[in-house]
């Protein structure tokens, strides 16, 4: 995932095997990524699949900031 640094990473992986709230988000996250990986293969999107993508995006956008705000919580402790 590109979503985080070296750091953030692994420590999102030891957050996902500890913490459930934190996996639950992290799951949904790279389950989005795989919908929109499948939606960047198509050649045309109708208008349906336009507007999924923009709110999977921004769901995904919203995941990342929590993500990332809990790491940053946990880094400084």
């Amino acid at each position: 995932m590109q979503f985080l640094d070296e750091t953030e990473r692994k420590m999102a992986e030891l957050l996902a095997a500890g913490d459930e709230y934190f996996k639950k988000v992290y799951e949904e996250h790279k389950e989005i990524e795989r919908v929109l990986n499948k939606y960047s293969t198509k050649p045309f999107l109708t208008p349906e699949e336009q507007k999924l993508i923009k709110e999977l995006k921004l769901k995904k956008l919203n995941g990342n900031d929590v993500m990332k705000k809990i790491i940053k919580e946990k880094i400084t402790e």
